[in-house]
């Protein structure tokens, strides 16, 4: 590969970086287009040339995450260059980002597919209302600050339990390690195709998240419990694209056809990235 484009959220504390990484591909004979998030609405659509190979991001997960937003349904790989604290998703740092350009340029790397998940929001007579799509999760949250808020969820159609809850996670495996894990949910290998469901904070003695099947389609609706209260709650697609479920509303949850390449440059398995990224014992 020799045609890239970089991603960053915020380009001036990442200048020197990024305009030697700009030189250092031309100097390969590749082409290198800037891409700054910066001054950029979450919903705008960005031009991607047909030729392009990689795009690299500079910064933190969530700058690959909206990457990959951005690039949905492209089939284009993703590599991380990590700017950010935790930087799980982000394969590179600073001291081997040139040594990984002869890399990239040799195809000497893999790629690993990542399964993406969708929340389609309809009304009471099932019309559609908005779609979205997330890498990491789909989080619903109550709007009512430290109300509480029945979730009802049926899988395939058929009743699984009704949550009284602060909200509710839909991870995939890639977001397993994020606010999943914060709430207690499982680690799961971001290889593997699942859907875990982990409720947040829920009122009742059982806690425990669900890890349900890849084709499973799941659906949640909001029961009112007090007449008098607003009851909405808030749904965010990787922290982002945020739309309100209200009562009589429903969001369907399942996974997407399309998939996140990311790739994968470090002989480093899913365990040894537990143990340095997250200083597990």
């Amino acid at each position: 590969m020799k045609n890239f484009i970089i991603f960053t959220k915020n380009y001036e504390p990442n200048r020197e970086l990024i305009d030697s990484l700009i030189s250092a591909i031309e100097v390969k004979n590749g082409k290198a287009k800037l891409i700054d998030q910066t001054n950029m609405s979450e919903n705008e659509k960005i031009e991607i040339p047909e030729d392009v190979d990689c795009v690299l991001t500079v910064g933190g997960d969530g700058t690959l995450i909206d990457a990959a937003q951005r690039v949905y349904g492209k089939g284009i790989p993703l590599l991380g260059i990590n700017r950010g604290h935790l930087g799980y998703l982000c394969d590179l740092d600073d001291d081997i980002v040139f040594p990984a350009l002869d890399q990239l340029f040799t195809d000497a790397f893999e790629v690993e597919e990542r399964m993406m998940i969708s929340g389609t929001l309809v009304d009471e007579e099932g019309n559609t209302l908005s779609k979205a799509y997330a890498l990491n999760d789909i989080v619903i949250s109550s709007c009512g600050g430290l109300n509480l808020i029945d979730l009802t969820v049926y899988v395939n159609g058929k009743y699984l339990y009704s949550y009284p809850c602060d909200g509710m996670i839909f991870s995939t495996p890639t977001g397993s390690t994020a606010y999943n894990l914060s709430a207690h949910g499982p680690i799961v290998n971001p290889k593997t195709n699942v859907i875990l469901l982990t409720p947040i904070n829920p009122h009742t003695l059982n806690s425990r998240s669900i890890i349900l099947d890849k084709d499973d389609e799941i659906t949640v609706e909001i029961t009112r419990r007090h007449i008098e209260l607003s009851e909405n709650a808030e749904i965010a697609f990787d922290g982002g694209h945020k739309v309100i479920l209200e009562p009589g509303k429903k969001v369907i949850v399942h996974r997407t056809h399309a998939k996140t390449n990311m790739i994968r440059l470090k002989d480093l398995n899913f365990l040894e990235r537990i143990r340095t990224k997250l200083q597990a014992i």
